[in-house]
């Protein structure tokens, strides 16, 4: 006797599956546009080069990114998280002795900051920062970033005014970096570095 098969049905995507499809879908977007930006100027970056330079249809990004002051934002919103994963590989890990000490976090900010930067990240970090400059509402993420980095160094055991003199060090050394503002390199950075390392061991 014949039997007849049930056909199998593919299962529909999860959830889970279809928002780690978005995120991935995202970064690749952001990397693209990123690739433009290194390679032609922020100038040149419009929601058309970044769908051409990621392979999508300009639909595929509008999704994402609906304007392209969207996209700049999620640009900068990326750079911090890099920047904030940065800080976190250099903390101590919790409960031991160093993570107990006053300025541990003031000195992992010090050392995500003077830290080689990855090939093409200072010229994009400063093309976007120019970028956003000219319309203030891309620069809240940093802005709110700043307040959160600010709080941290308060909260990290040394005298306030010395925390926020470590925290504007570090920052005005990241932006030479990025302006290619005369910042020291070699044997003189990594003097600096010690100088400012020694900041966040005075403790009242």
């Amino acid at each position: 006797m014949a039997t007849t098969s049930t056909p199998t049905r593919t299962p529909a995507p999860t959830r889970s599956r279809a928002r780690r499809d978005a995120g991935a879908t995202k970064r690749r977007i952001l990397e693209a546009a990123e690739q433009v930006v290194l390679r032609d100027g922020v100038g040149h970056l419009t929601l058309d080069a970044a769908a051409h330079e990621a392979g999508l249809s300009k639909g595929g990004v509008l999704y994402h990114f609906p304007t392209r002051d969207s996209l700049v934002a999620a640009m900068v919103t990326r750079i911090i998280d890099q920047f904030e994963e940065d800080i976190a590989s250099h903390l101590p890990e919790a409960g031991t002795p160093d993570a107990e000490r006053p300025g541990a976090y003031a000195r992992a900010y010090l050392r995500a900051t003077v830290e080689p930067a990855a090939p093409g990240e200072e010229r994009l970090g400063a093309a976007l920062l120019a970028a956003a400059a000219a319309e203030p509402a891309l620069m809240v993420p940093l802005q709110e970033a700043a307040e959160g980095w600010q709080a941290r160094m308060l909260d990290d055991g040394l005298d306030p005014a010395l925390a926020t003199v470590v925290r504007l060090a570090c920052d005005g050394l990241w932006l030479c970096d990025l302006f290619g503002l005369a910042s020291p390199q070699g044997a003189l950075r990594t003097s600096v570095a010690a100088a400012f390392d020694q900041l966040t061991r005075v403790t009242s």
